[in-house]
């Protein structure tokens, strides 16, 4: 009876120990594990939105050439990453006002300042060049509200990345405040914007402004388009 008695102890021991270890393998989940998806491409978060890492630093600059991304070197380029471009003459280059932008340039003029940004959302872009021109184009009307029907859109070969451009004017109702909300309609403005495709993921070059400013600058925007190449 003795010798029963403890094997039945010494099983109900050993349930009880499996229960225990049963029960200790950790956080599930909806315990408050990370999730691990990624952000759906096909938006480009909108000019000026609310952003985490707004106030940031730029990037540093993996390619070295003393200087860091988003600001010109001793000859004038602006190293983005994948790519870099020459700033044109008078042209300001401006710290980043948000982790997205990986360069922003000013260029005064007779109407008020233009502003040149270049946006890089990582390998997988944001969506289709088609989908992103089409969202441009459909952020301006005409004066009395009706789409844009004239723009103008090319497709290139420069350094050998594929180039799409696009140019457009009007109202202009995609500015954002930064707590998310839609800014008013701004009348008189005028987008050239160009998508670089790289092996690396796309950028986006938006040159946005007052119309006379911007067509002031029309020849110092080509020229920024036509002087990018491989960073180095």
């Amino acid at each position: 009876m003795n010798l029963n008695r403890s094997l039945h102890v010494l099983a109900m021991a050993a349930a009880l120990l499996l229960v225990t270890a049963c029960q200790s393998k950790g956080p599930t989940p909806k315990d408050g594990a990370a999730s691990t998806g990624s952000t759906p491409s096909g938006v480009i978060e909108a000019e000026g939105s609310r952003d985490p890492h707004a106030g940031m630093a730029p990037p540093s600059n993996p390619h070295g050439g003393g200087a860091a991304i988003g600001q010109p070197d001793a000859s004038g380029m602006i190293d983005v990453g994948a790519v870099s471009f020459k700033l044109p003459p008078k042209w300001e280059a401006q710290q980043p006002s948000s982790s997205m932008r990986r360069a922003q340039v000013s260029a005064s003029g007779s109407a008020g300042p233009a502003e040149l940004v270049v946006y890089f959302f990582g390998p997988q872009g944001a969506g289709t060049a088609q989908a992103n021109i089409d969202r441009w184009i459909g952020q301006f009307t005409t004066p009395d509200g009706s789409p844009i029907s004239d723009a103008k859109q090319t497709t290139s070969e420069i350094s050998t990345f594929e180039v799409t451009q696009v140019e457009v004017a009007g109202q202009y109702a995609g500015a954002m405040a930064a707590t998310g909300q839609a800014q008013p309609v701004k009348g008189g403005q005028r987008l050239l914007a160009a998508i670089v495709t790289t092996d690396g993921g796309p950028y986006y070059f938006k040159f946005l402004g007052p119309d006379a400013t911007v067509t002031e600058h029309g020849a110092a925007f080509d020229d920024v388009i036509a002087s990018v190449v491989s960073s180095p």
